[in-house]
């Protein structure tokens, strides 16, 4: 039955370019060349033509119908005369009308593409589903940490933007950003499948889920926000996806719809706020840590089998020999299935993975979400981390 759909989608897609203009025109000059090639052929062949072989043949049709005209063969009987007017008459009609046609698919795609109609082709690719007025500043933090390339590099990913903003306002974003051709649109309702598979989420690095509060009230932008997680979900459900919420008793929703980490609005303003009303050197502390005032000095790095054999202490003694200053141990967050969380010596345990296994159904569950250990102590073993997290040294000022 596949097979059976397969071909008929292709005989479907074989009928549709045949009945396009396009097409049409591509039939007329292919049937022009095989008529073209044939007549000279048959006129000027061997002996008393110039032409020896087929080929000889098609390439005087070739270049006669193009209005190049070499010279290099020349019909020297009537008939090839004759067919040769015929050829130089159609093909000044035939390959005009074939490179307007042309012309006019391009202009056609580039405006549909800028309209943000076209499905992307692009991957390993950063989407931002949604649009607020932060999405400025998450896509500066994105090319400030190098997971965002420019449009005079080719350095780092492309960016997709999917919402369904008016096309002044997509013009005036594309020129803010600033990415040249690495910058793709989607437009239409983010809570669409149909809109959300132009994107190809499942080819892409990271996906952002945005609140759209604009025109809103913060209930509907996160039952919209949690739509559109779910849609995300179905398309790809392996890609990290990363969003937020406006209301926080909302973000226990978003977590079961599949999104890996949820930031609700305002929540770490107050927090930070709380923190200068301490300390007021708080917050220059996170804004140099954060990049905000200059270079981001927090990077994170893999460890390396020879340093997982290592404690904690040791990687701090090796570390601050080239002065940086190690902040944390990350463990990578990895799938739990039920596997891992059934007890393989209890019966009703073992009868519930069967029925699962029995029935074709996922036994995964989830994400266990990465764990960050900070400021560990010395003798703290790194061999069941995988990356650290540290501070590069600073610049005195």
């Amino acid at each position: 039955m596949d097979n059976l759909e397969y071909l008929s989608t292709m005989r479907d897609t074989a009928f549709g370019w045949c009945r396009s203009p396009f097409g049409k025109l591509s039939l007329l000059i292919l049937c022009m060349l095989i008529f073209g090639t044939m007549g000279y052929w048959f006129f000027e062949h061997y002996p008393q033509g110039n032409v020896t072989d087929i080929f000889g043949a098609l390439w005087w049709t070739v270049v006669t119908l193009t209005t190049v005209g070499y010279g290099d063969m020349v019909p020297s009987t009537i008939g090839g005369r004759i067919m040769g007017g015929v050829v130089m008459i159609c093909g000044i009609g035939l390959v005009s009308t074939l490179t307007g046609n042309m012309a006019s698919m391009l202009v056609e795609r580039k405006a549909r593409k800028r309209k943000g109609l076209l499905k992307v082709s692009q991957t390993n690719h950063v989407v931002i589903v949604g649009w607020n007025d932060f999405g400025h500043e998450l896509i500066e933090a994105l090319r400030d940490n190098g997971v965002l390339g420019s449009g005079k590099t080719s350095g780092g990913s492309e960016l997709v933007l999917v919402n369904a903003l008016p096309p002044d306002r997509r013009e005036s974003l594309g020129f803010q950003i600033d990415m040249g051709e690495r910058l793709h649109f989607v437009w239409g309702s983010i809570t669409q499948e149909g809109v959300l598979q132009k994107a190809r989420l499942d080819r892409a690095k990271v996906v952002y889920l945005l609140s759209q509060q604009a025109g809103q009230s913060p209930k509907d932008a996160d039952q919209e926000t949690l739509y559109s997680a779910l849609a995300i979900r179905e398309l790809a459900a392996q890609v990290p996806l990363y969003g937020e919420v406006a209301l926080p008793e909302n973000r226990k929703h978003l977590l079961r719809a599949g999104v890996n980490e949820i930031l609700v609005s305002g929540q770490l303003t107050s927090l930070v706020l709380g923190l200068i009303g301490s300390n007021p050197s708080t917050w220059t502390f996170l804004q140099e840590i954060l990049g905000m005032r200059g270079t981001n000095h927090m990077e994170f790095k893999p460890l390396e089998n020879e340093e997982k054999a290592l404690n904690w202490g040791q990687l701090m003694t090796r570390f601050r020999k080239n002065g940086r200053l190690p902040l944390a141990l990350c463990q990578i967050s990895k799938q739990i299935s039920l596997e891992d969380v059934l007890d393989q010596g209890s019966a009703l345990d073992q009868f519930i993975l069967e029925l699962f296994e029995s029935s074709g159904q996922e036994t995964k569950i989830g994400d266990s979400g990465p764990r960050v250990l900070t400021n560990p102590p010395d003798s703290e073993s790194l061999n069941n981390y995988d990356a650290v997290l540290f501070l590069n040294p600073g610049e005195a000022r």
